[in-house]
């Protein structure tokens, strides 16, 4: 399986977590599966060395666009994710919003990788 295809499995079982009431050692255990493999196939693309640890993606700016939106969503989304995976996190509205905005960044970044895909 290559690395667009792995990040999408990966997206999926992100999209499972949030349909169900796992606990949220599941949730950020998924969520740091995909950003690792999204920065290590934007590292790859970049010409860069590929990460050991789910993190921040820092790219230099004569990176093409798709690697920079994919990586910034990917950052946004390692910021949703730190915040609503905590496990003292009450199952209420924050919550709640917090998985909407976290799937909304999960669909751009799917979005972003099928075109990355595509023009390989």
């Amino acid at each position: 399986m290559d690395r667009v295809e792995r990040c999408l499995a990966q997206i999926g079982a992100i999209r499972d977590v949030a349909a169900g009431d796992a606990v949220p050692y599941v949730a950020r255990s998924r969520v740091g599966r995909l950003t690792l493999s999204i920065a290590s196939l934007v590292a790859e693309e970049a010409g860069l060395a590929v990460p050991d640890l789910p993190g921040p993606i820092r790219l230099p700016d004569e990176t093409s666009e798709d690697l920079l939106e994919i990586a910034d969503r990917c950052n946004r989304l390692l910021e949703l994710a730190r915040h609503i995976s905590q496990p003292s996190e009450p199952l209420a509205e924050r919550w709640t919003r917090g998985w909407r905005e976290l799937l909304e960044e999960v669909g751009s970044i799917e979005e972003r990788l099928l075109l990355l895909q595509s023009s390989s």
